[in-house]
């Protein structure tokens, strides 16, 4: 509790610290993707709260527009909004953007009812367990089992709301999903049985998330001091907290 008073002190006196006469306003193009940028969401979900907070402390304002995705990476290119949210760096997206530092790591997990505990390092300990999985989604760990001759059987749903339902009545042991989608579902549709279903510590995979700008002066500008902004939270402790509030639902409504 102590630790949980001082990151909101020291939220609160970064914010403080940022007043009206802020010289820039950063254009922030995203997409919806809940709990990460969904636009009825608390602060517009935690990846663009902790946009807004990293700038804050670097003293830049911060404008949020909704966009189709493609069209969001179109406008930072030509420099119509500044930046845009969660993007993973690549070798062809260097040749069009500027990248930030690393936010932080998304990762793939297992969930999994604590009725029916789960271990995994390695892929043979899956065998015999039954897994859930989106009809329009792909699963490289599941294809790379079978590339060891390790046969697991999967299921496919619509929705994976539906595979929340099927670790609580048990017809499912695990399904893979990021880690926070999977807890923002959860904490939205079954805030009764929550408690009831938890996910595995190891990561599936991971890949490290980055703001991308547009590749001119005012973009580096903008990068330069996002990256500051990024430093004083981290130092502070203020990410750790605000990524501590979407794995507890906080961002489940505004």
């Amino acid at each position: 509790m102590a630790r949980t008073r001082s990151v909101v002190l020291a939220l609160l006196l970064i914010l403080a610290g940022h007043t009206a006469s802020a010289a820039e306003t950063a254009r922030i193009a995203i997409g919806e993707w809940p709990p990460y940028l969904p636009e009825e969401l608390r602060h517009y979900g935690l990846a663009a709260h902790i946009a807004e907070v990293c700038f804050n402390a670097a003293n830049v304002e911060v404008e949020v527009g909704f966009f189709p995705w493609n069209r969001v990476a179109l406008f930072v290119e030509n420099g119509l909004w500044d930046t845009s949210i969660l993007w993973v760096k690549t070798e062809e997206r260097e040749k069009i953007y500027l990248f930030s530092d690393v936010i932080f790591e998304g990762s793939a997990v297992f969930f999994y009812a604590k009725a029916r505990p789960m271990q995994w390092r390695d892929y043979k300990d899956l065998v015999g367990l039954k897994f859930g999985g989106l009809m329009s989604a792909s699963y490289p760990w599941f294809e790379a089992a079978k590339e060891q001759g390790i046969n697991l059987e999967m299921e496919v749903v619509s929705d994976e709301r539906l595979n929340f339902a099927k670790l609580l009545n048990g017809r499912i042991n695990a399904f893979s999903l990021d880690k926070y989608v999977g807890l923002y579902i959860l904490h939205k549709n079954f805030p009764q049985e929550s408690n009831l279903i938890t996910y595995h510590p190891t990561p599936i995979e991971s890949w490290p998330y980055r703001l991308i700008f547009t590749k001119n002066p005012r973009g580096e500008k903008m990068r330069n001091a996002f990256n500051k902004g990024l430093k004083i939270v981290q130092e502070n402790g203020l990410l750790e907290q605000l990524l501590d509030d979407a794995a507890n639902g906080r961002y489940v409504a505004r």
